[in-house]
């Protein structure tokens, strides 16, 4: 799945938003991207199972660890130039492809606006039944 992803994100920023480094583009918006995903997930479970949450320098962390691995697992090793050159799609559809690359950006994105205010929910009501 997630060398799909990056197939289609390599191909936003070489044909929609052409950029100079690519790879290093991509592996920024895609890590940005999971650790939003990642993050959001995380802060729902802790607010909903324990009442807590954490602030900005986890999350910070965990985005940087995901850019890490990712630098480490698809440029330092050249898997990324492999992945160009396989042409990855979902279903074997490269409007399925599409699409589902747009939902995971949108899905990932959307924990800015939603997902903060969800937890603060949670929180308050946890807040209010002690």
């Amino acid at each position: 799945m997630m060398n799909v992803l990056y197939y289609y994100y390599y191909l936003f920023y070489t044909k929609v938003i052409p950029d100079n480094e690519p790879h290093a583009t991509v592996i920024f918006t895609l890590s940005f991207s999971l650790g939003l995903l990642v993050n959001g997930v995380l802060k729902i479970c802790l607010a909903l199972l324990f009442c807590e949450s954490y602030n900005e320098w986890p999350a910070i962390g965990i985005t940087l660890l995901i850019m890490l691995v990712n630098y480490l697992l698809y440029f330092k090793s050249g898997k990324c130039f492999k992945i160009v050159e396989a042409k990855p799609r979902f279903f074997n559809s490269n409007e399925g492809s599409i699409l589902i690359t747009v939902i995971f950006f949108l899905t990932s994105a959307s924990f800015l606006f939603w997902g903060v205010e969800y937890i603060r929910d949670i929180l308050q009501s946890c807040n209010y039944q002690e």
